[in-house]
Order: C-alpha cells, then structure tokens, then sequence
C-alpha cells in the first residue's frame, strides 16, 4: 500500500482543496488506506485560548497543494524519507526537511560490534550453574580470561575449575605455575565472597 503523507504527520500545513478551500493545522494523522489526512485545527477568533480544536479528514484526492508553515513547536515530527514517486506541490517557509544521508557502512560497523560484545557477555552466562558458581566466574574473569565449559570453569584455556569451585577442584598441568596462580586467586575471590 503506497503510503505518500505518512512524513509530513505533526507538521503544520496550509492545506488547498481542489475547490479552492484552505485550512491550516496540525497533520494529526495519515491513513493509507482510505487516504485520508487528519488535520487539527485551532479555531479560536477571540484573545482567549481555548481547548477547543476541529479536526477536519481530508480525502487525498480533494488535495490541491500543501505548504508546509513550520515544525510544530512542542513535538518532532515522525519525519520518513518520502517515496521516490511524485508528490503533490509540497512547499515550505524556513523549514528544510531534507534528511542527511545514511553511512550504511558505520551502522554495520556498530552493528557488527554490538553484536560481538553481546555474544562475548553470553558466553560469560553459565547454563545450570548456581549463583554461587556464576558470581565466582564473575570475579575470576575480571583478572583473568574464562570461559565456561559445560558447569566447569576454564580459566587462561587450560587451568578447569570443577563444582563445588574450591581450590581442591581445580586441575590442570602438574608443577604449572598458571594452576598455582588460578588457585591463589580463587582462594582471593572465595575469602571476598564468603564475608
């Protein structure tokens, strides 16, 4: 369903008919199927400010001209790149609705790396392990790289740390200097944990 006016929707507009009628308001609202525009008008000719507001529905085909009179002063508009097709004659006083162009390559980028950040915080979310042994890796891996296996920590690719995580489960190469070092730090983070 083609959808022409849905981007001028919160501006303020002179709308002409093609019966020469002019009203000016508020784009309250686009349908695009029955190709109607909802226009809110104040219609107040006296020094006092009312509540009161006409909403007109204008058929799309009744449509002469639109000129845009300003950006409204309290919202932004929900404004979209307009379709390649023709629009009606569109005009505007001050108001430069031209969008700036899209880097397709930098939303990717940050995209990409999002993504990679995500992927690398859901791994650090063991499955089936207790909060004790979640809170454990936790404080591991802010010194050292872990990642879970199973409910198994391995912390620096080759030291792993069994269940119940105390330094009596942890196993690696015998006379290895990384296993002596995981065990002084899980013996650090079990003492920071347990008070």
């Amino acid at each position: 369903m083609e959808d022409k006016f849905s981007w001028i929707v919160g501006l303020k507009v002179l709308i002409k008919t093609t019966s020469n009628d002019e009203f000016e308001g508020e784009v309250f609202n686009y349908d695009p199927v029955t190709t109607c525009i909802t226009l809110l008008s104040d219609e107040s000719t006296s020094a006092v400010i009312t509540q009161k507001r006409t909403v007109r529905v204008l058929l799309e085909s009744s449509i002469a001209d639109i000129k845009c009179l300003s950006l409204p002063t309290n919202t932004v508009p929900n404004v979209q790149s307009p379709t390649n097709k023709p629009q009606p004659n569109i005009s505007s006083n001050n108001v430069d609705l031209t969008l700036p162009p899209i880097n397709v390559q930098l939303i990717n980028k940050k995209q990409d790396e999002i993504i990679r950040k995500a992927t690398q915080q859901a791994m650090k979310i063991g499955v089936g392990v207790t909060s004790e042994a979640q809170e454990i890796f936790n404080s591991l891996s802010k010194t050292l790289p872990c990642t879970w296996s199973g409910d198994n920590i391995i912390v620096l690719g080759e030291i792993k740390i069994s269940s119940p995580y105390n330094i009596d489960n942890c196993t690696g190469p015998e006379n290895s200097k990384s296993l002596d070092r995981v065990k002084k730090v899980l013996q650090a983070e079990r003492k920071k944990l347990n008070k």
